[in-house]
């Protein structure tokens, strides 16, 4: 994400801004809803620098992209959802969201309230941009431990929104395999001194004042990260769904690509905080005595702006994912279980023979009185030869049987199908000088 310095300090005089920035953050996270095609979200950023949240970005460069410029602060960026019943000029009502941009080659303008509108998204990144997004932040960002994740998050946007939808080329214009994110695991990230073309992150000055270790463990781990961040996107792609388990034993949590492990299921049993199980490698969590309800947090709908300012001004698309919560309870039917059977059935044709008949002439016999002699009128005694008789005698073809091969037809049954936040903070506005 770049920021345009250009439009900060003015902009930041203004007194909406300045009342807003300098008050707490609003309440609210990126599963505080409803969020509806049109609402609009302000961007956050240092009103004397232009930076943006506080740990929430390293600074520098991914591949080569921006090689030519000033560094980029890479990762997710606070905003500001303003609900279409919230007043202006009011900050308790709004909603704080993290979000990542979707056009590479732009800059973001900080300061301005844009709408923003419904979109369909790559269900892993839809599945990023909600897990790290403002809860993981809130919880992340003081000690360090929410930038590399961010950071990686925000280059596989690119990776896979970015460049195949706008035509950058964060990712589609490295060389040796390295344009796929997969590819990615083990790799050892360029230095900055470099020279072209260089791969992974780099910088000459990455470290946020958040970060407790040295710039190349952060930019090593930033670059391991958007493997290791595609392998659990991979796995985790949404939409979830929460279901009873078979025999109503426990819930199971489901997402596009199979079971959803490691994710926590929170039981209602009547206490204040209820009870919390992480998923199996099943996507399973067992009822625990005396829960009535389960419920689990997933990612839900994609909001994307186009980030351009009131006076026709391009800027940068942000993209936003709000979760939902997926909600079981006790009483609700545990998927029946059915006992498959397979019949084989065997039909068989017989044909009956074909007998054929040949008749044959009858033989006839020569006679047997001796040639009558015949006189002529010269006198010369001429003798007639009976004529000879042949008898062809034809034997009767042998009869032929034809039987066709058995005709075995197996019938399968079909198998019946497997049916199978916390409290709002108020936190002071985060600043840093990048």
């Amino acid at each position: 994400m770049r920021i345009r310095r250009s439009l900060v300090l003015p902009v930041a005089m203004c007194l909406a801004a300045a009342t807003l920035l300098t008050t707490a953050p609003p309440s609210g996270a990126d599963h505080g809803g409803p969020f509806h095609d049109g609402d609009t979200a302000l961007l956050y950023a240092n009103i004397m620098t232009g930076d943006g949240a506080a740990g929430s970005h390293l600074d520098g460069w991914l591949n080569e992209h921006n090689s030519d410029t000033g560094f980029t602060q890479i990762g997710g960026f606070l905003l500001y959802h303003r609900p279409f019943d919230c007043p202006f000029g009011e900050t308790d009502c709004l909603i704080t969201h993290i979000g990542y941009c979707t056009e590479a080659d732009a800059d973001a303008v900080a300061f301005h309230y844009n709408p923003y509108y419904e979109i369909s998204i790559d269900p892993r990144l839809s599945y990023l941009t909600w897990k790290y997004g403002f809860d993981f932040y809130l919880d992340n960002y003081q000690n360090g431990d929410a930038i590399i994740p961010m950071a990686a998050t925000q280059a596989l946007v690119w990776a896979w929104f970015s460049d195949p939808e706008t035509g950058s080329t964060v990712f589609s214009d490295v060389a040796g395999g390295f344009d796929d994110p997969f590819n990615w695991d083990g790799l050892s990230p360029s230095a900055h001194t470099d020279t072209s073309p260089r791969v992974g992150f780099h910088s000459n000055e990455p470290s946020p004042h958040q970060w407790t270790g040295t710039d190349q463990e952060l930019l090593d781990g930033a670059t391991q990260a958007v493997y290791d961040l595609a392998v659990e996107a991979t796995a985790k792609a949404g939409p979830w769904t929460l279901g009873q388990g078979v025999g109503a034993t426990g819930v199971v949590l489901t997402g596009a690509n199979g079971p959803i492990e490691g994710e926590i299921v929170t039981f209602d049993d009547g206490s204040d905080d209820g009870i919390n199980v992480v998923t199996d490698a099943n996507g399973f969590a067992a009822w625990p005595a005396g829960a009535t309800l389960a419920t689990a947090e997933g990612p839900a709908g994609t909001y994307e702006t186009p980030g351009d300012t009131s006076d026709g001004e391009e800027g940068q698309n942000i993209i936003i994912t709000i979760g939902e919560d997926l909600v079981v309870s006790i009483n609700d039917p545990a998927p029946t279980t059915t006992t498959t059977t397979t019949t084989t059935s065997t039909t068989t044709t017989t044909v009956v023979p074909t007998t054929t008949t040949t008749t044959v002439p009858p033989v006839v016999e020569p006679p047997d009185s001796e040639p009558t002699p015949t006189t002529t009128a010269a006198g010369v005694t001429a003798t007639t030869a009976a004529p000879t008789t042949t008898s062809l005698v034809v034997e009767a073809p042998e009869q032929t049987t034809t039987t066709a091969p058995t005709t075995t037809t197996t019938v399968v049954a079909a198998p019946a199908p497997d049916v199978a936040p916390p409290a709002n903070p108020q936190i002071a506005a985060p600043s840093f000088t990048g």
